[in-house]
């Protein structure tokens, strides 16, 4: 299948995931961003081969992962609609992070799954700063975000209040058990950022849960469109950004990535 293809189908299934659903006749999410993962894209699973053993033979380290196998669809929007009717809960499970995406002839097949933590993370502050790099990275050249195209944005500017905002969130979430960029107290990303000393212009926030390394964080939040628009949006100048786990650090991980453009 070519690229673009798997792209498109990846970018509807997080279009999906960002806002709420009902599914099997209940209220699911929104949930985070899942990240294209091409060792994901790679596996075929043939008749009476184990998902967890050909995880293992392709070296990728999954504390979780589910297989999902259809017939039919021609096109991306097809694949869409027919895993959208029959595997909902699978498609908006929170605990998944990554996801690979394959089709021979009308034959698909989608990976999800649960990666481990990165062993080199380091400590919030230093993933944060690496999430800088990583979006400057992506602003460095034009970007398609859905079905948008951005041009290429100025770099941002680590901001240490923001990034205090970010910690706020990502423990909170962590700690309670939530994704949602409404805190249990009601509060949203610009009371936040107030309430840590940032007066801006313009503020915006993106949240994530289960990518265990900054580049599958990052990679995430560029293949969901909504997003992916925050990270080009040109009239940021500053970001902050922190990670945080849950169950006393054993729990899943969260992110949390605050925009602003100062008031002048």
């Amino acid at each position: 299948m070519v690229a673009d293809e798997a792209d498109e189908l990846i970018s509807l299934i997080n279009q999906f995931r960002e806002s709420q659903q009902t599914c099997e006749g209940q209220r699911v999410g929104p949930v985070g961003p899942l990240t294209p993962d091409q060792t994901l894209s790679g596996i075929r699973l043939g008749q009476g081969e184990q998902l967890q053993s050909m995880l293992q033979q392709a070296d990728y380290q999954a504390a979780g992962a589910q297989a999902l196998a259809f017939s039919g669809p021609t096109d991306a929007e097809m694949a869409m609609r027919m895993i959208d009717e029959r595997y909902c809960s699978a498609l908006l499970d929170p605990d998944v992070a990554d996801i690979g995406v394959s089709r021979e002839g009308n034959n698909w097949q989608i990976i999800l799954a649960q990666p481990l933590l990165d062993d080199d993370l380091g400590d919030w502050q230093e993933a944060g700063k690496a999430v800088l790099a990583r979006v400057n990275e992506a602003r460095s050249s034009p970007q398609t975000c859905g079905n948008t195209e951005y041009q290429a944005a100025p770099a941002l500017q680590w901001d240490a209040k923001l990034a205090a905002a970010a910690l706020e969130h990502s423990e909170d979430m962590a700690e309670q058990g939530y994704f949602s960029h409404t805190g249990r107290d009601g509060r949203q990303v610009d009371s936040r950022a107030r309430d840590h000393g940032y007066q801006y212009s313009r503020i915006g926030e993106n949240i994530a849960a289960g990518q265990g390394a900054v580049e599958q964080v990052v990679q995430g939040w560029l293949a969901s469109p909504g997003h992916c628009s925050n990270i080009m949006e040109s009239s940021y100048t500053e970001m902050g950004a922190a990670y945080a786990l849950g169950g006393d650090g054993e729990g899943t991980i969260v992110w949390t990535q605050v925009f602003g453009t100062p008031l002048r």
